[in-house]
């Protein structure tokens, strides 16, 4: 904790040296909430500035920034390479919770990577990488603020970031964030079913995560509620606690009826109110920005992290359609005897039919259905725009990382290289870029990978 607390310290000097910056961050949840935090900050400290959110960090962009303090949240430690050839004379404040194996960057008096990942093996296994860009960014801001509750009020940013990024809240440093936010009064823990805010019949037609196998298919909802005895136009916070005791042991009866492995934990337990901001159930709230970022609408989600109202109808309706094509594409495949799932010894894949919802996807697979083997999946379709390049997204469930050993950011980081690309992220959770028609090489590659890291564990 000293380690990081020092470099957090650093990250706020630099900062405080300067009248105006420059914040990019990432287009997901976590990267669009970590930009909202530092931009509020830095709003509050009277320094000016520009927010860019994108998908990748590459070279064109690296080398078109030329503001005198540049802040990087959700990326940047997998390039360091390219900001300390193209970004020398400027200062650089990282923040960032990735992992890269070739990253053994010192700190210096203008550039800063905060990165618990970086911290010492010790410090590691208490923080791991459980703490995402939106909580460093909290912690930056706090560091930022006038007094001792400077800033504290952000707290509920950091908590949607680090559900967005699926990380536990209930130990290490994200612990002491939720506890602060509780006793601030800032987030209010709430026991219940992990749906989100609305009508019970739409929420269960909308419900991919957890992962509910009636999503979609409205005559198995209304038949389902009709024999569970709950009216499907009532909001779910109207149910008294037998109906949801009678409504969440159906839908885990269904899930596994249908060999789903959705497990009571991820449907029944804490939610989070997040009493400052414009929508106040924190998962509506992650998925509301995610939604923007996802749909080339990032200015959106950091207007809702800047508090703006009048954004919260139109971050609705991005969502909305977000479901939609996320339950479209798991019928697809659900249906599919051609062209849907394909397998090899060591791993699942497949291509996805409906653009920006590769990552999402391949989590839900790889958590709740296809659960034995890690889940890749490819879109071509984002590549017209990004110099013809196939996205690709790599999911597995976290006790494979226990039980075998696989490491998705190095699998994917290796077999990205071999084919011309890139890649990295989590163990669980990474992506990669790769020259369009080097597909099968690249699955090929990951295969042979995973099954060594099988083989060596």
């Amino acid at each position: 904790m000293a380690s990081l607390q020092r470099e957090l310290e650093r990250a706020a000097e630099v900062i405080k040296k300067h009248d105006y910056a420059r914040v990019v961050s990432h287009y997901d949840a976590d990267g669009i909430t970590a930009a909202g935090i530092i931009c509020n900050a830095l709003i509050r400290s009277g320094i000016q500035f520009h927010a860019t959110i994108i998908n990748k960090l590459d070279r064109y962009f690296v080398q078109e920034m030329n503001e005198e303090l540049i802040i990087i949240a959700d990326m940047g430690t997998a390039q360091m390479n390219l900001i300390l050839k193209f970004l020398k004379d400027k200062d650089v404040v990282i923040l960032d919770h990735h992992t890269h194996t070739t990253s053994s960057f010192k700190n210096s008096s203008s550039t800063v990577l905060v990165n618990p990942n970086r911290l010492s093996r010790n410090s590691g296994e208490i923080l791991g990488g459980e703490l995402c860009a939106a909580g460093l960014s909290y912690l930056v801001a706090r560091l930022l603020g006038s007094d001792a509750r400077g800033n504290v009020d952000l707290a509920g940013l950091a908590i949607a970031g680090t559900l967005g990024d699926k990380l536990p809240l209930d130990r290490g440093i994200n612990r002491l964030i939720l506890d602060e936010a509780i006793k601030e009064g800032v987030v209010t823990p709430r026991k219940g079913l992990k749906l989100g805010d609305g009508k019970v019949r739409d929420l269960i037609l909308h419900s991919t995560d957890p992962y509910i196998p009636l999503a979609g298919k409205t005559e198995r909802v209304d038949g389902f509620l009709s024999e569970v005895g709950i009216e499907g136009e009532k909001r779910l916070d109207e149910l008294d606690e037998e109906d949801v005791k009678r409504l969440s042991s159906a839908l885990l009866s269904i899930a596994r009826e249908s060999n789903t492995e959705l497990r009571e934990e991820a449907l029944i337990g804490t939610t989070y109110m997040l009493n400052l901001e414009v929508e106040k159930n924190a998962l509506d709230f992650m998925r509301m920005v995610d939604a923007c970022g996802r749909f080339g609408k990032a200015g959106m989600g950091i207007g809702l992290c800047l508090r703006e109202e009048k954004l919260v109808e139109e971050a609705k309706a991005l969502y909305m359609m977000f479901q939609n094509k996320l339950v479209s594409e798991l019928n697809r495949i659900e249906a599919a005897k051609e062209g849907g799932m394909k397998e090899l010894p060591n791993v699942y894949y497949l291509y996805v039919q409906e653009k920006g919802i590769t990552g999402v996807l391949a989590g839900i697979i790889a958590e709740y259905i296809n659960t034995s083997k890690p889940v890749i999946v490819l879109n071509r379709k984002n590549g017209a725009n990004e110099h013809g390049d196939t996205k690709i997204s790599a999911r597995c469930n976290k006790k494979l990382l226990r039980e075998k050993g696989i490491d998705l950011s190095k699998a994917l980081e290796q077999a990205a290289s071999e084919v011309g690309g890139y890649g990295g992220g989590h163990p669980v959770a990474s992506g990669a870029s790769i020259p369009e028609g080097m597909e099968d090489r690249f699955i090929a590659a990951v295969d042979r990978i995973i099954g060594e890291q099988i083989r060596a564990s």
